[in-house]
């Protein structure tokens, strides 16, 4: 063979290798591009599950912030019910004590009749003893 008919050949050879290599390159190039399709759906299917666990967890601690706060109005409501009738059971006991104090004094009063030393006696001590009672409910009320 000549060099003339070889040179063809050689082209034909060569064009032959390039085509090739431009398939291999191709097919490459598409399984990159796969690679890369794959890896950006499990990015995005990742990122689904990710909020989606997020999504989860804020939805707990809402009901959580919400559960702390049902009870936290429960305690109050409870405490102030409790305040409320220890108010109450406290003003009983002053209208109580107010009719104790109006019961005695109306005896003093008619002891106070018979004799006028002892009702001088008697007035003072009912006058200390309410000053006390009352000290101590102002203070009990103020407690």
């Amino acid at each position: 063979m000549s060099a003339e008919t070889e040179q063809p050949g050689n082209l034909q050879k060569e064009i032959r290798q390039l085509r090739e290599m431009i398939e291999v390159l191709r097919a490459e190039l598409e399984n990159q591009q796969l690679e890369r399709d794959r890896a950006v759906q499990q990015a995005v299917a990742d990122a689904g599950v990710e909020s989606q666990q997020l999504k989860s967890t804020i939805s707990a601690l809402r009901d959580e912030l919400e559960r702390v706060r049902f009870e936290e109005n429960e305690h109050i409501h409870q405490a102030v019910s409790n305040a409320t009738d220890e108010n109450r059971q406290l003003q009983a006991t002053i209208q109580q004590l107010r009719h104790e104090l109006e019961a005695q004094r109306l005896d003093s009063d008619a002891r106070s009749r018979q004799t006028q030393s002892a009702v001088n006696d008697e007035v003072h001590q009912l006058k200390a003893t309410i000053a006390a009672l009352r000290e101590q409910l102002e203070q009990q009320h103020a407690g």
